[in-house]
């Protein structure tokens, strides 16, 4: 049986799209279903869209997800280099090879670069190219290079049809009559995608190739090339496009920061989060299940499960995720994530209290310390703030001073479990003869100085004996002013 060996092959020209993320993701999976090799390759012969760091932080975001490739520009492996422009070489050969078997030509045109027509039929694609120079004789081609002249190496496209059975969508056929002789190297001697893609692919015995379906018009150019150097083809899947829930393609330019994997990461999102819900855009396992671990998703997942529609990507479907695995960590480990987004001075057996009364609520890790503010300081509020809609004053200093002596009479143990403060709190308003909003209202203000916070209980608990009182005597002497 062929060994699986899948790629990743970003191009660093930016953050990490949650659709090449996603690809990454299949990628891994189908290499680690079949019991075989997860490669990363970067492909950086655009020069002119390379960003400085862009390969940094592809490699920072894949280990953040969990995607550790065997194979890499760090880990290196068998098959080196993995930085596609110093493949030059290979690619500059089979260039060679192509134009000596008649399968491609050069191409003097002096807008060689956008297939020698400008005009707008052709830019809408009404229009394929033939180059005038196609059925150049080789020699003559080179005697004009040799005298100065440049030029680039383009595809010669035969006639007739070409299909091939896509692993997500079946049987796919082309009439090549509709295909560009494509450019495959530049007249700088740097390859095109569809030169050193197939090239890099073979050499490196890639067996399966997982992209982006915005990638199928470009299939039959790279069976071409394929077929007529006698390579034997890989398995070709192309994925869903992943979209905004406006149904449009998911884009920086019209939908911002968002794409990125890097603006879920600062934001505070967990990789557990991002995984299982990456997974499901595009795919399902059958039956109900909705959360998966990695572990349970690699046991799981079939290319065959993968559909042909595009996968919306709704942000309130993803903190529902993220929700799910917040609420699985333990507190340590909750405490232990959240060290990264907050102040280096705050209390850490504060911030282990606070995180264990807002866990089943807190999405973003990033929003823990600004949602929670009034256990880390002394909150500010007015004095209209200490009165319920249906309570007086009156009531609500009462409620405040039967609290406090009945907490500063609380022992150091009881403040210690939060049932035992709730009980208590329960026990004054019913021997008091007081509303919760007498009771519970007042309290809750001036521990928090919020309207909406966890309760009143579990402030106490949090904020512990002295620090309540503290703020229970500063509310009572401000609503007695």
């Amino acid at each position: 049986m062929k060994k699986v060996r899948v790629r990743f092959a970003p191009s660093p020209t930016g953050e990490l799209h949650l659709g090449g993320a996603r690809t990454a993701l299949y990628d891994y999976l189908v290499a680690r279903n079949l019991g075989g090799q997860f490669v990363l390759r970067i492909e950086d012969t655009d020069q002119e869209r390379y960003v400085e760091g862009s390969m940094e932080r592809f490699l920072a975001d894949l280990d953040w997800l969990g995607l550790a490739p065997d194979e890499g520009p760090v880990q290196g492996g068998g098959f080196e280099p993995y930085i596609q422009s110093e493949r030059l070489e290979s690619h500059q050969k089979i260039a060679q090879e192509l134009l000596e078997k008649g399968l491609a030509y050069y191409d003097f045109s002096t807008s060689a670069g956008s297939g020698g027509f400008e005009d707008e039929a052709y830019r809408a694609g009404r229009v394929i190219y033939r180059g005038e120079d196609r059925n150049l004789n080789l020699e003559v081609a080179r005697e004009r290079l040799a005298n100065g002249e440049t030029a680039v190496i383009r595809l010669k496209v035969p006639a007739g049809k070409i299909e091939f059975n896509d692993l997500v969508r079946g049987k796919v056929t082309f009439d090549l009559a509709t295909v560009d002789d494509a450019v495959l190297l530049k007249s700088d001697g740097y390859p095109t995608y569809h030169l050193a893609n197939v090239v890099d692919d073979y050499l490196m015995e890639i067996s399966h190739v997982l992209r982006a379906e915005e990638w199928l018009p470009s299939t039959p150019k790279h069976l071409v090339l394929y077929d007529g150097l006698g390579w034997p083809r890989p398995e070709f899947a192309h994925l869903p496009l992943i979209l905004a829930t406006d149904k449009k393609k998911l884009s920086k330019r019209v939908h911002g920061e968002g794409v990125w994997i890097g603006t879920y990461r600062d934001q505070g999102y967990l990789p557990e989060a991002i995984v299982n819900y990456l997974a499901l855009l595009g795919w399902n396992a059958g039956g109900d299940q909705e959360f998966f671990s990695l572990d349970e998703l690699v046991a799981k997942f079939s290319l065959d499960r993968v559909h042909k529609a595009g996968a919306v990507f709704d942000p309130i479907k993803l903190d529902h995720f993220q929700n799910h695995y917040i609420k699985q960590l333990t507190v340590d480990d909750l405490a232990k994530r959240l060290e990264y987004f907050i102040s280096s001075d705050l209390d850490r057996d504060l911030v282990r209290r606070v995180a264990t009364v807002v866990q089943n609520r807190l999405v973003r890790l990033a929003d823990f310390e600004s949602s929670s503010h009034y256990f880390f300081e002394l909150p500010e509020y007015e004095k209209e703030d200490l009165v319920f809609k249906k309570s007086t004053a009156e009531s609500s200093l009462m409620g405040l001073d039967f609290a406090h002596q009945a907490l500063f009479s609380l022992d150091e143990a009881g403040w210690q479990i939060e049932e035992t403060l709730n009980s208590l709190l329960g026990e004054v308003r019913d021997h008091k003869n007081l509303t919760n909003g007498d009771l519970f209202w007042p309290i809750r203000v001036a521990l928090t100085g919020q309207q909406k916070s966890p309760s009143p209980s579990e402030c106490l608990w949090v904020l512990g004996k002295d620090e309540s009182l503290k703020r229970l005597t500063l509310a009572k002497d401000k609503l007695g002013q």
